[in-house]
């Protein structure tokens, strides 16, 4: 079969699969190559960033932008993707069109130079800016492919000590989709598949009104004795659906992603339900293996949560970066305030 056949028979798959699980929009929108018309997004720091033509090889670095590629009907556009543990929670003809994905790196973002070596014209993430990871590719390297790199974006704090702006919706999620939709001019299709994530997120909402709001202390790995216990702030996808699944975060006064509390602070505030953030490759163990070693942590032994045995959990690869899998993370964290609740 010849390559251009191929690539149609792959394209027209993946748009019916986006069609029939995700809306994604009326046949016909498919990116084109002839596209002339220049379209500007901005960038997570607000500044400019032009596509005078719709992005033919694209390198995904981490899973959860891949899902979001693919839920627009754009998987014949990836010409290799890192970081694919996020895959592992995915189900039916989305897991089965990642899995079709030319991988570069299974456990990590692809270093610089394997991404370089892909051609790309542009390079995307999910998380909110490039060269976090140890040789993977930083802005200054992208120019250098003369490539562009589009990245999720999630506030941020102006100093070290101060608190960014809490997170309380899923905006990053619905902004991300919501800019590669325009970069590849199928903006109707991002807007349909956003009005349906977010009308799923409204109806989880609206529930969490009259309900009270337990407080929530969110765990990414299992404290030690005689060191800061971890917890996420205010900024963070896991902020967000805390929130919005009814609950309060009781270390949203916090700075950074991942912040570092007293066990002396979590004592006092007492939180009602510990939500262990599951799968982080620094935790000490992962899965339900983790949320075994919380509950049966005697740090937290005397907190109202453990007492009642309000211990709930959820995988990062729903719940800790922008991907359409967070409104799945917020119905199934939502879920579970009301059953365990009082």
């Amino acid at each position: 079969m010849a390559g251009r056949e191929r690539r149609m028979i792959r394209r027209v798959g993946t748009l019916a699969v986006c069609l029939a699980l995700a809306g994604c929009g009326a046949a016909g929108e498919a990116p084109s190559a002839d596209a002339v018309t220049a379209v500007t997004v901005k960038d997570c720091a607000g500044q400019d960033m032009t596509f005078t033509s719709v992005p033919q090889r694209v390198v995904v670095l981490d899973g959860y932008a891949a899902q979001s590629m693919v839920r627009l009907g754009l998987g014949d556009r990836v010409v290799g993707v890192g970081f694919t543990k996020p895959f592992s929670v995915e189900k039916g003809p989305i897991q089965a069109e990642l899995q079709r994905l030319p991988v570069l790196a299974a456990d990590s973002v692809p270093p610089t130079e394997i991404v370089a070596a892909q051609r790309p014209d542009l390079v995307l993430t999910a998380f909110a800016d490039f060269g976090g990871a140890p040789g993977s590719p930083k802005e200054a390297d992208l120019a250098t492919m003369d490539a562009q790199g589009l990245a999720a974006c999630t506030p941020t704090a102006t100093s070290p000590t101060e608190a960014a702006k809490p997170l309380t919706d899923l905006s990053p999620t619905y902004d991300f989709l919501r800019r590669i939709g325009q970069v590849f001019r199928i903006g109707n299709r991002a807007e349909q598949l956003i009005s349906e994530l977010r009308a799923r997120e409204q109806a989880v909402v609206a529930k969490a009104v009259a309900g009270p709001r337990p407080r929530v202390l969110i765990l990414p790995d299992n404290p030690v004795a005689g060191q800061p216990v971890p917890t996420s702030g205010p900024a963070t996808i896991a902020n967000a659906l805390v929130t919005a699944a009814g609950g309060t975060n009781v270390f949203a006064d916090t700075a950074g992603m991942h912040s570092q509390v007293s066990p002396e602070m979590v004592a006092e505030r007492d939180p009602q339900v510990i939500l262990v953030i599951t799968d982080y490759s620094f935790a000490k163990a992962k899965g339900q293996a983790l949320v075994d070693q919380v509950r049966a942590n005697p740090l937290l032994a005397g907190t109202t949560a453990v007492r009642t045995g309000r211990v709930l959990s959820a995988s990062q690869y729903v719940a800790a970066f922008p991907s359409p899998l967070n409104v799945d993370a917020l119905e199934q964290i939502a879920g579970d305030l009301r059953v365990d609740g009082p």
